[in-house]
């Protein structure tokens, strides 16, 4: 009886290394074929499905005898990918991708930079806007300008014209737009404030905050004139009327700055911008005798003060 349980416990075990054995070699002819579909992809030069079946690969067979290799070519691949959703202008593939990456090392900041850049010019500052990826959009231009601030300079520009002043206004300017189309004012301003901060040569940043203040100055107003007669005649004396005035100044005078600005940038190239400058130069000249009836050629010798010292306009 004792030599049968033997018997019986010795088949048992040659039973257990027989499947083991039999499972390793499924294991290893599955890991051989996905291999060889992969082999076989990549020579005929299907990247994409190539890259595809580089990723499977991977997901199974992470210690895999050619997982070490394919981690390698997985990265290269990406990149070359990328660039080609990028030549055929792919946001959608781009950002497929670039999440890849991104999940991977969170602070790319190669993938962050091109991916802000490419989603604002050929989506969100189209002729034609669209705005699906404006939340993406957002995210990456705030995590590349956090990036950027701390000193890294993305490895895919060229370092000889690297400004890092120069790109960060570039992609504040971004949320800037954004929120100013989304109807957040204050947000808008405060932060075309710290684009012209970084940058002061782009026109169109002052052309849009002097935008922004003349909406403020036009509540202001809309708040003064509602006052009283009297409160109004005297405003000095009625500290919450004195307030109102004081609001009410200050919002035409940052209008005037503006677009004095405005103006003195694009004075060489006045014909580019239309009658859209001439309409802004009208209501600016109405605004600074409003505020200096006394100084009739005051705005014009503003303008050609920011003219003398003012760099080119963008």
């Amino acid at each position: 009886m004792k030599r049968k349980v033997v018997m019986m416990a010795a088949l048992a075990m040659l039973a257990f290394a027989t499947a083991a054995l039999a499972q390793d070699a499924t294991k290893q002819k599955e890991e051989a074929d996905a291999y060889k579909a992969w082999y076989d992809a990549n020579g005929a030069k299907d990247y994409p499905k190539a890259y595809d079946l580089a990723k499977t690969y991977l997901e199974k067979f992470s210690s895999g005898q050619y997982a070490e290799y394919l981690k390698k070519w997985v990265v290269q691949t990406r990149g070359y990918l990328f660039g080609l959703a990028r030549q055929a202008k792919n946001i959608s593939d781009e950002i497929r991708l670039g999440e890849e990456a991104l999940a991977i090392n969170a602070d790319d900041l190669d993938y962050l930079y091109l991916l802000a850049v490419d989603i604002r010019t050929v989506e969100l500052f189209a002729a034609t806007p669209n705005y699906s990826h404006e939340a993406k959009g957002i995210d990456y231009t705030q995590r590349s300008i956090r990036l950027i601030e701390s000193g890294k300079v993305p490895n895919v520009v060229d370092k000889q014209k690297w400004n890092q002043n120069q790109t960060l206004a570039y992609l504040y300017q971004t949320l800037a737009v954004l929120e100013q189309k989304n109807k957040n004012n204050d947000k808008a301003l405060e932060l075309y404030k710290k684009t012209i901060s970084l940058d002061p040569s782009v026109a169109n940043n002052f052309l849009q905050a002097g935008s922004l203040y003349y909406e403020k100055y036009s509540a202001a107003a809309k708040k003064f004139e509602a006052l009283p007669t009297e409160k109004k005649q005297k405003p000095e004396d009625d500290p919450e009327s004195k307030a109102l005035l004081d609001d009410l100044n200050a919002q035409a005078d940052a209008v005037i700055d503006s677009w004095a600005r405005f103006l003195a940038l694009t004075a060489k190239d006045a014909a580019k911008w239309g009658q859209a400058r001439t309409q802004i130069e009208e209501a600016a000249i109405a605004l600074y005798k409003f505020r200096h009836p006394d100084s009739p050629t005051g705005f014009q010798d503003m303008v050609n003060k920011y003219a003398t010292g003012a760099p080119p306009t963008n």
